[in-house]
């Protein structure tokens, strides 16, 4: 198997970029930071060329054809989850709508005192999902996300950061302190959001996705196996200009009786979130967001 490249945490946007379309947004608004987006997200398709040749490798893996347009689509709606987490963030919610499929999952989940584990990809707009979810389930939601943007960016947005409302658990600290500060949450009957597709630092367990190896990290299973809280699968994904449709599976229950079934248990649970995760992605292939190469064989 192929040695993917390990994703190191940023983004590719440039400061001065991010600057002006922040600015379009606060001045006279989302929409024409949008139309302002088409022509930028063109100039990607042509000056990303190791990005390309992942998102034309990944729609391979679908059976998708690509050409400029298809690229030129990717890019754009990239951009658009972009704005649209900075305009939800500096300004008003209620600028945008959630449906929510299958929230009487989570909501059942959370009755078991158990705290909730939900586990998404870089799929959509996770971001406005979860700050939209806590305001219908009345939770705390805590995200467990790496620390490791650019300064320069993480200062351009600034204030809208502060708005959030979800706990940030950052990723990249001493495992043990990552560790606490999630069974606090979880014990708490809190729900923790885990990104269940990128590799990021430790333990990790190969399986296929789209008929090939990839390795996906364990720590969500494990965790919900050594807590006894449920696994739920979710992804928000864009429906319209000012409409987000977050979708969210049954648990995937993570229960063992013994040591000896532990890792069978583990292996089991994220062999049933990458099958969702397949799912996922074949019908909303545009709101793939894994721009390194994630199987390690894109040419």
């Amino acid at each position: 198997m192929a040695t993917p490249t390990q994703w190191d945490g940023q983004s590719k946007g440039s400061v001065l970029g991010t600057r002006i379309f922040l600015k379009l947004i606060s001045v006279v608004g989302l929409y024409p930071a949008y139309c302002l987006l088409a022509p930028v997200s063109l100039y990607y398709v042509f000056r990303e060329k190791e990005s390309c040749r992942v998102i034309g490798y990944f729609r391979s893996r679908l059976g998708l054809p690509t050409n400029i347009f298809h690229l030129w689509r990717h890019f754009f709606s990239f951009g658009m989850s972009i704005l649209d987490r900075y305009a939800f963030l500096s300004k008003s919610g209620s600028f945008f709508t959630m449906q929510i499929i299958n929230e009487e999952a989570i909501r059942q989940a959370l009755s078991a005192g158990k705290g909730v584990i939900l586990v998404g990809a870089h799929i959509g707009n996770w971001e406005i999902a979860g700050n939209l979810l806590q305001d219908r389930i009345q939770v705390p939601i805590n995200y467990t996300m790496v620390d490791a943007e650019k300064p320069e960016i993480s200062k351009a947005f600034g204030k809208a950061f502060d708005r959030r409302r979800a706990t940030i658990i950052p990723i990249n600290q001493d495992s043990m302190g990552l560790m606490l500060e999630i069974l606090k949450a979880l014990r708490g009957n809190e729900i923790v959001c885990m990104h269940g597709d990128r590799l990021f630092g430790g333990t990790g367990r190969t399986t296929q996705f789209l008929n090939r190896p990839v390795e996906f990290p364990i720590g969500p299973f494990a965790i919900a196996a050594a807590t006894g809280a449920p696994v739920i699968p979710i992804f928000a994904v864009k429906k319209g200009l000012r409409t987000y449709e977050m979708k969210a599976f049954d648990p995937i229950e993570v229960t063992t009786t013994s040591e000896r079934d532990k890792e069978s248990c583990i292996g089991s649970a994220l062999e049933q979130f990458v099958g969702i995760l397949e799912q996922v992605s074949q019908e909303h292939p545009y709101e793939w967001f894994n721009f390194y190469d994630f199987w390690g064989e894109a040419k």
